[in-house]
This record gives C-alpha cells, sequence and structure tokens, in this order.
C-alpha cells in the first residue's frame, strides 16, 4: 500500500495534486488544517494537508494482540470504536466526575479470553475508584464502607451517607458491624428517626375551616392528590369539604377536577386573582376543610413564584404542601424544594412511588425545605392510592428492603 501525504494552500490544489498523482478514484485516508512559516505564529499561513492511496490498495490485517489486557494499558488498543460503560468516581466530587472503561460491542463477535480480559480490567477500575473513595474514609471499616457505598448509590447525599454511616459505628460493637442485617436494621431506626412525618391533615380546633394548599412544579400529580385527600375526608371521615382552583392555565385543568368533586359531592370554586381566593375561602368558612389545587409552576420562572406566592399570603394558608415526584431526577427535585420553599412550605407530598427506581434523594430534600412529610401516592386511583406518611417504611424504601412499593395501599389518609 502506498500512502503519500500532500500540502497545498487550500483544499481544491491539494485534492488536484492527489487526483494527478493517485488518480481521480484515490482513498483519501486523513486531511488536516496546519499553520506554515511565520514568527512565533505570526505571519503563518494556513496549508491543507492530505494524505492519501491508491484505490484497490487495502491496509493488511491486523492481527490481535496476544494479551489484549496488557496491550490495553500500553496504549496499543484503539478504544475510539468501543462503546462506553460509566462508573461512578468519588461522591463528594462536586463536578461528578466519572471513569470510563472500554467494552466491546454486543453485535461484534467476542471470545471467551476478550470477555475474561474485559472482566478483569473493569474490576481494576472498579478497585481503583474504591481505593480513591476510601482515602476520603480512612477510619471507616470495610463492611461500612461497603454500606456507605450503597447509600450514595440509591442518591443519598454523600454527607448525609457519611452522617448515617457514622452513627452506625458510633452505636455498634465491631462484631454487630459484621452483620450486614443488624447494620441495616440499625440504619433503618436512624433514618426513620432523621425522617419527619406530619401526619394527616386535621380539622382546626377552633371551628374555622382548615385551609389546605397544593403547590408544586408541573406535571407531579397535585389535581389527582387534592381529589384523593378531598375523596377520604368526604367520604371516609364524614367532613365537610369544599375545593378551590387557581388552576386556569392548563387546559383540562378544571374540568378534571370538576369531575372529581361530583364525584365526591363537594362544592368547586374556579377564582381568577388573590381576591376572589380569600372571598372563595371566606364563603367557605363553615366548612371542616377547603382544599386550594393551584397550577404546576416551574422552579426557573421567578415571575410566577412570586404571583403564586400573592395567592398563598391571599389565602392565610394553615398547611401549604409543596408536591413532589418520586420519579424526578435528584437535581430537579432538589431545585424545586429550592426554589418553592421561599413560598412557605411546611409539608411535602411525594407522589408516584410506585414508579420510582431510587428514594434517597427523600432526605436531601427533607433538609432542604425544612417540611415534614405529609402524604405519599403509590397510583392514580381515587381515592385509595394514598397514605399517610411512615418514616419507617421511607426508610427501608431507601434501603431497598422493599422497593416493590404495592400499586394498591390501605387507602388510609387519617
Amino acid at each position: 500500500m502506498k500512502i503519500k501525504t500532500y500540502k497545498a494552500g487550500s483544499m481544491p490544489l491539494a485534492l488536484a495534486q492527489v487526483k494527478k498523482d493517485l488518480g481521480s478514484d484515490a482513498v483519501i485516508v486523513h486531511t488536516r488544517t496546519v499553520k506554515k512559516g511565520g514568527v512565533f505564529g505570526l505571519g503563518s499561513k494556513s496549508v491543507v494537508e492530505i494524505t492519501a492511496r491508491k484505490a484497490g490498495n487495502n491496509p493488511p490485517a491486523r492481527k490481535r494482540p496476544a494479551n489484549r489486557l496488557a496491550d490495553l494499558y500500553a496504549g496499543k488498543v484503539n478504544t475510539d470504536t468501543f462503546p462506553k460503560v460509566n462508573i461512578r468516581a468519588n461522591p463528594s466530587v462536586q463536578n461528578n466526575s466519572r471513569l470510563s472503561i472500554p467494552i466491546p460491542s454486543v453485535e461484534r463477535p467476542v471470545d471467551d479470553g476478550v470477555k475474561k480480559e474485559i472482566s478483569q480490567l473493569r474490576e481494576i477500575v472498579e478497585s481503583l475508584v474504591r481505593e480513591q473513595r476510601q482515602l476520603h474514609a480512612p477510619q471507616m471499616p470495610e463492611q461500612l464502607f461497603d454500606m456507605y457505598l450503597d447509600l450514595v448509590q440509591r442518591e443519598v447525599a454523600d454527607e448525609i451517607a457519611r452522617e448515617l454511616i457514622d452513627h452506625v459505628q458510633r452505636d455498634m460493637t465491631g462484631d454487630q458491624i459484621q452483620s450486614v442485617d443488624l447494620v441495616r436494621n440499625k440504619l433503618v431506626n436512624i433514618m426513620d428517626n432523621m425522617i419527619s412525618t406530619a401526619g394527616p391533615v386535621c380539622p382546626n380546633l377552633n371551628g374555622n375551616a382548615r385551609v389546605v394548599v397544593l403547590i408544586g412544579p408541573t406535571g407531579v400529580g397535585k389535581t389527582t392528590s387534592i381529589a384523593k385527600i378531598a375523596a377520604n375526608l368526604k367520604l371516609r371521615q364524614n367532613k365537610k369539604v369544599g375545593l378551590i382552583t387557581i388552576d386556569t392555565y392548563r387546559i383540562g385543568a378544571v374540568d378534571q377536577l370538576r369531575m372529581y368533586s361530583q364525584i365526591i359531592d363537594v362544592p368547586l370554586k374556579v377564582v381568577l386573582t388573590p381576591g376572589e381566593l380569600r372571598g372563595a375561602i371566606d364563603s367557605m368558612n363553615d366548612y371542616d376543610f377547603v382544599l386550594v389545587d393551584t397550577a404546576g409552576r416551574s422552579q426557573k420562572d421567578d415571575l410566577k413564584l412570586q404571583e403564586l406566592k400573592t395567592f398563598i399570603d391571599a389565602a392565610k394558608a394553615d398547611e401549604v404542601h409543596l408536591v413532589l415526584s418520586s420519579t424526578a431526577n435528584q437535581s430537579h427535585m432538589l431545585s424545586a424544594a429550592e426554589r418553592f420553599k421561599s413560598i412557605g412550605v411546611d409539608r411535602i407530598i411525594l407522589t408516584k412511588l410506585d414508579e420510582a427506581i431510587s428514594f434517597g434523594v427523600i432526605l436531601s430534600v427533607m433538609k432542604k425545605v425544612d417540611a415534614s412529610i405529609s402524604y405519599v401516592t403509590t397510583g392514580q386511583a381515587v381515592p385509595d392510592d394514598i397514605e399517610v406518611a411512615g418514616g419507617q417504611k421511607l426508610a427501608r424504601m431507601m434501603l431497598g428492603l422493599n422497593d416493590n412499593v404495592p400499586k394498591k395501599s390501605s387507602g388510609y389518609v387519617g
């Protein structure tokens, strides 16, 4: 195979030289533009460099190296065409850096020897990652370090995971730490104490209607959640309930809540301004509960959040529940918690637990908002798929001890 390199002041000129020397069907192997001449980069000219070969001269087939693992370390194996598998690096690093190792595409035939070498390489990289993390926790026993890594993988924040492991290390003996079951049970109890639960909504003692407002990002399930709470209060506790909605932005939102109100036989008022909201609440003052549904707001929209706050202030709400979807990613949930807390959140409702993959972010959200969890929802059915939040159950879910949340909950809300 004859490969030649040509340089010219422009791409057309370089291609003309290639065709003249190697023929019009020459194969272009590589092209680039380089700077030539000048002093310290001044006065230099751009030159096109083309590497080409004659058509039909195929490069000789490469032999597979005898030791792919050694060659990979030596940089002799081209990994550009390999898909990447990400392995998380130190979770305390703010930019969440990642290490990548190459593996052959599953579409290509791979013999057992190569698979074994790839497996060995993966183990080496994982070992290096573990050693890197271990440097940040030198006093942590190996058994607890494994549990710490498991917590981080379940989206428990690094500082919270360390706090949990520190508790275990202080409270348990060396022999107890050897038992995975004992450590997990201890973690459940510690996390249960860390999870603040608010219990169900309860009537005011002074006889006035208790005003409960639900707020949150778009698409988290506020309207369905408020319908579930209203249905349980009316049908199962025989309370006098009124519904108000200010969600006139979303198409069909009023019709959806009106359908629920007709089914459970409670009045619904639609308001457009903070003044109308205050008047609607006053007209239901002899009720046990007034539940207010709001339009979803993006946590990035400062103007809409400020508008929502004027409605909350006018409502003089007894409870403001921030509704968050358990299916949202960690950064989205924390961002929403950070922005909505300025409105005056004192309770959290977690929806779609039946669809969530991990639950570790719950502790971070509670810490960010400084609020208690009131309800969790596990499906779309009204009024069944809602229940009062329990710290013990949430802790077990965060540790993966009962990941399969039942589709149908007990329906108990108070």
